[in-house]
């Protein structure tokens, strides 16, 4: 069997439209859309307290970051690096609660390793862009791809048809 690629699973945050976006970066900075979810998939938390707002983020990452290997996966590739990158804080939520939800996926989740950042901006247009570490950690030969790979992919992400949609979750009746 052919040894799989690795690549940089990249979760990008877009708190303007409430959702997030899957991609890869390889170490030679190819980028490759996967996954976007519906505009407002992350507004749950909104009505929640607190550690329920970490509770329900987290657990949309983690379905985010399953997703992404899973298509990673099937075009020979896999994650060597978790890596998230939020363009602001989450609104109608307490400032530390980007930083909780750092901490905890980056102490969490060790193999692979997930770093996460922020951009200085409150969106990805700005160039350069400014990126901040929030929490884990990433070796210079994933930060040297991750720098010249992000670019690309935030580029990429304006291109809706580039990415496979997520469906809205179905709710339930009873």
């Amino acid at each position: 069997m052919a040894e799989k690629e690795p690549v940089l699973l990249t979760i990008l945050i877009d708190t303007n439209r409430m959702r997030w976006l899957a991609g890869g970066i390889s170490l030679d900075h190819r980028v490759f859309p996967l996954l976007a979810s519906h505009d407002d998939d992350l507004t749950g938390y909104r009505s929640m307290e607190f550690d329920e707002q970490a509770s329900f983020l987290r657990h949309r990452f983690c379905g985010a970051l399953q997703r992404g290997c899973d298509r990673l996966w099937g075009l020979q590739k896999k994650a060597c690096q978790f890596v998230f990158l939020t363009d602001s804080v989450f609104p109608d939520a307490p400032p530390e609660l980007t930083a909780r939800i750092a901490d905890h996926l980056a102490q969490w989740m060790t193999n692979p390793p997930v770093a996460f950042f922020s951009v200085g901006s409150a969106s990805y247009d700005a160039r350069p862009l400014e990126v901040t570490r929030l929490a884990g950690e990433i070796t210079s030969e994933f930060s040297e791809a991750l720098e010249l790979g992000l670019p690309m992919l935030l580029d990429v992400a304006t291109q809706a048809d580039r990415w496979e949609q997520v469906p809205p979750p179905k709710i339930h009746s009873n």
